[in-house]
């Protein structure tokens, strides 16, 4: 008897410790390598739509690249193989255009930049509202080298947000999801992430 009543107290001990939770598994690739140290954000709001009235209600519009500053990016890095094996004359062209491109797009982060300053000030401000309008608290977490991170929370609809910088390119995720009582797992990957060149 004493032992039917330790195993039902390990139980109901057990199940104390179940509160429900998120776990983020972050790969590139599906069943591939684990993004480490990825900070990720649970949030009680859909931060993207936040950002995106926000921008909608600046003064000025954002700036955009031109697309042909975008296909001379393109055709550099193309290029770029076939350069070193043509010789001098052709690395000393090319790094030439490389050095104008890069002016060209330093001009157009600083100017986004500054846009972004304007256009987004109130985000923290309207973040909280939107958080203390659903009675919902946010959670972050950093994965850990197999790629996961566990955010606890209570019951309701929430968005799990990450960005990720690679070379040339920046995954964002910006993932819907609900917390019915159990534990759900969310997986990021290049699948289910926004992709956009660096600039």
């Amino acid at each position: 008897m004493k032992r039917h009543f330790v195993v039902l107290a390990l139980l109901a001990a057990a199940a104390c410790g179940t509160d429900p939770k998120v776990v983020v598994r972050a790969t590139l690739e599906r069943g591939g390598a684990p993004i480490a140290d990825l900070p990720v954000q649970l949030l009680p709001y859909d931060r993207q739509a936040l950002i995106d009235s926000l921008g909608k209600a600046a003064d000025d519009p954002e700036p955009e690249l031109p697309q042909e500053v975008l296909q001379q990016q393109q055709a550099l890095q193309a290029e770029a193989a076939e350069v070193r094996q043509r010789g001098d004359t052709a690395v000393a062209r090319w790094t030439a255009a490389r050095r104008a491109l890069t002016a060209q797009l330093a001009a157009h982060q600083r100017a986004r930049a500054a846009w972004a300053d304007s256009a987004y000030k109130d985000f923290p401000e309207v973040a909280r509202a939107a958080a203390a309008a659903k009675e919902l608290s946010e959670a972050s977490d950093t994965t850990d080298a197999a790629g996961r991170a566990e955010l606890p929370a209570e019951e309701g609809q929430y968005w799990v947000y990450a960005r990720y910088v690679l070379p040339d390119t920046e995954l964002e995720w910006n993932v819907r999801m609900t917390l019915t009582g159990d534990s759900t797992v969310v997986p990021l990957t290049r699948a289910n992430a926004k992709e956009r060149p660096l600039f």
